[in-house]
């Protein structure tokens, strides 16, 4: 019995040791929602990450941070520019960066992250810096205000131009119609024809599929999905169109948008509302119909889970900074790594990520998260610990007794 015990605990033991620390150090720790610690120690850590960036030459940090300041520019990338001048306190070494921060603290217009990029501005050629600033779209010099009209004039109605996504302009002292939430999620005449294509066996971009009709049908139930979470439906359709989306994210969302809308339940719904003739408007009630009878409410509300998480991060950066993010994402673990340095750094996490790719997303892994879920394997851990040393103790016991005295004879 105790040597059955004795190889049921070598066998556990590394099982339960190997999950403690996979949950410890393998991001398992990262929250939802960040806590004001996280994001510090994360912030932290992405100062330390761009120190390392630098060479460690004082006279080589300056070119080497302008020179990725120039590349920024000339790639066109406002966000990346933008994180290479955030960072400037730290890749450019002590004095320097101490000097940047100075200049920061001294402006007085602007917000501190304004403040701080036209500090950083100043250690660039001039041509360079005012390319930079028009390229970002900093405000300029303020000048003085022109007077206000003292007669009252109506507003000039918002003429959309062409190309412009209805619903951009919103109107002033009401809710603007709905149909900017339309125009990013698509029209039911769209969800027919792509119905009907994935019916006919083109299944080569599910996710969109799915997202377009999950969205539509949420949006015609009472207030629907959130405009925030029909923001990040917009860019995660926008990514995998443009093939933005790593693999393994492209199958974590194939994943998740499968149970949002089971497919075993999703096909012969829409084969059954695409069967017979009828008008397009017609078809596409059907197949928003199809939809939502195929919607499963815990698989939905996991993946309104991750659209919260993705319009968090362009909340924080930008929709166009949010694709680069994501464009090296892996799993959801990943997506709240990325939420959080967007947190801790806002358009700095796209810097990073330019330089470091995944390897960046690391970074926010800001320490272990003590729930009782860790609390748990680490008693479970201590408790098959003491009872291997017991049973270990009780074979030797066993096997080697100890030796009685001899009894010696007395007057012998």
């Amino acid at each position: 019995m105790l040597a059955v015990m004795f190889n049921s605990l070598l066998i556990l033991l590394p099982v339960i040791a190997s999950n403690t620390v996979r949950k410890a150090y393998d991001g398992v720790g990262v929250a939802e929602t960040p806590t004001v610690d996280a994001i510090y120690q994360t912030s932290n850590r992405m100062g330390e990450a761009f120190k390392e960036l630098s060479p460690k030459e004082n006279d080589r940090k300056l070119p080497f941070w302008q020179d990725k300041v120039q590349r920024a520019l000339e790639d066109r990338d406002p966000d990346a520019l933008r994180g290479y001048l955030l960072a400037a306190p730290w890749m450019l070494g002590n004095e320097l960066g101490k000097q940047v921060s100075a200049r920061a603290e001294a402006e007085s217009r602007g917000t501190p992250e304004e403040r701080m990029i036209r500090a950083a501005l100043q250690k660039m050629p001039e041509s360079v810096a005012r390319a930079a600033e028009l390229e970002m779209g900093l405000p300029q010099t303020l000048t003085a205000p022109t007077p206000a009209p003292l007669l009252d004039t109506a507003p000039t109605p918002h003429v959309a131009a062409p190309g412009e996504e209805v619903g951009e302009v919103l109107q002033a002292g009401g809710r603007a119609q709905l149909d900017w939430r339309f125009e990013l999620l698509g029209s039911y005449a769209d969800l027919a024809g792509m119905s009907q294509r994935w019916v006919g066996g083109d299944w080569s971009d599910a996710i969109v599929f799915k997202l377009t009709g999950i969205g539509l049908v949420q949006q015609g139930i009472s207030d629907g999905l959130s405009e925030g979470n029909i923001r990040a439906v917009s860019i995660v359709k926008s990514a995998s169109r443009s093939k933005r989306l790593t693999i393994p994210f492209t199958d974590y969302l194939d994943a998740r948008t499968n149970a949002a809308a089971p497919q075993e339940v999703l096909n012969p719904a829409l084969e059954n509302a695409l069967s017979g003739l009828a008008t397009t408007d017609v078809r596409g009630q059907r197949v928003r119909a199809a939809f939502e009878q195929a919607i499963d409410p815990a698989g939905l509300a996991k993946l309104e889970s991750d659209l919260e998480q993705i319009d968090k991060i362009a909340a924080l950066t930008s929709p166009s900074a949010t694709l680069t993010l994501l464009s090296v994402v892996e799993d959801g673990t990943d997506l709240r790594r990325a939420r959080l340095l967007a947190e801790a750094g806002g358009a700095q996490a796209v810097a990073l990520v330019r330089e470091q790719g995944n390897a960046a997303l690391r970074v926010a892994d800001a320490g272990v998260r003590w729930d009782g879920t860790m609390f748990l394997e680490i008693m479970s851990l201590t408790a098959a610990g003491m009872l291997l040393f017991w049973v270990a103790l009780s074979t030797v016991r066993i096997y080697f007794p100890r030796r009685q005295a001899k009894a010696e004879l007395i007057g012998a």
